[in-house]
């Protein structure tokens, strides 16, 4: 059967509209992508709630960035949540915030990591809730906030509601009602107690963009990106998932990944020494050169 050109132009336009919406809605478990040193988990476009809306308000996450260098580990979280949080006259301090990030070692889920005190987490939020300063933690068991935060009792309450208002829900690398959660019991999504073991240091958009970050190449454009680095020893190596959920649970994203061993004092110095001699014979050849 032969087509018109009209049909044709038809099926291109609507073949382009289809890969427009694939690129601009991840799937509902989009797994870490490794681009520039960086490893990025990103959340589903319309799983952020506020009151009736669903999807695009200020609650929405959109992805989490992680980067190693020798002996530093850097934190990347874009989103439409400010730093300072989002005003609600009935949160527990007038505004509802990020809860605290967490980092699970150990092969468990995440309740039973918790119940054993064997989490790492970050308190980045001075407006959240947590009884903790800022910095990095060990030895950390979590809580729930989100009867203080007007926010979800579960993530099954949580799914349902997203569904129901046309989203997708999903909790970045990981699947909506990935078992690593429990679907029916409390969110934690803060500190409870742990032991503090480093500090943060906070960075621009100008110092994360010079190493390298970049959500815009996954159509990842919430209105803030937050960033932090601290040193790379506060936290063991080994395959981790990471974890942040709001105070409210209103959204939450998750990534897995795998931290490297801080190198030895001894094998850095040797690695020094090494190019510094393949510095000095390349200087020589060079010299040899000219006065040939």
């Amino acid at each position: 059967m032969r087509l018109s050109s009209r049909t044709i132009v038809r099926s291109i336009v609507a073949a382009t509209a289809c890969c427009s919406i694939a690129i601009q809605e991840p799937p509902k478990a989009m797994a870490a992508t490794l681009s520039s040193g960086w490893n990025y988990g990103i959340d589903s476009f319309t799983d952020g709630v506020s009151g009736l809306q669903v999807g695009g308000n200020e609650f929405e996450f959109y992805g989490i960035g992680i980067k190693q260098t020798v002996d530093r580990t850097f934190i990347a979280i874009n989103a439409n949540l400010p730093l300072a949080g989002s005003p609600n006259p009935v949160a527990e301090r007038g505004s509802i915030s990020y809860g605290d990030l967490f980092f699970n070692f150990s092969g468990q889920n995440f309740k039973n990591a918790s119940d054993v005190a064997s989490l790492f987490a970050i308190r980045f939020a001075e407006s959240n809730d947590s009884p903790v300063a800022t910095g990095v933690y060990s030895n950390v068991t979590a809580k729930s906030t989100t009867a203080t935060n007007d926010g979800f009792s579960t993530l099954s309450r949580y799914n349902t509601r997203v569904q129901s208002g046309g989203g997708t829900p999903s909790i970045g690398s990981l699947a909506a009602t990935d078992p690593y959660f429990e679907q029916n019991g409390p969110v934690l999504n803060s500190i409870a107690k742990g032991t503090k073991v480093g500090e943060i240091s906070f960075l621009n958009s100008a110092a994360l963009s010079a190493i390298g970050l970049d959500f815009g190449q996954f159509n990842a454009r919430g209105s803030q990106t937050i960033g932090f680095s601290f040193d790379k020893s506060a936290m063991p190596s080994g395959s981790y998932v990471a974890n942040l959920f709001a105070e409210c649970a209103n959204d939450a994203i998750a990534i897995k990944g795998e931290f490297e061993a801080v190198p030895e004092p001894s094998t850095i110095f040797g690695t020094l020494v090494g190019l510094s001699f393949l510095g000095i014979g390349a200087a020589k050849r060079k010299i040899k050169h000219k006065i040939a």
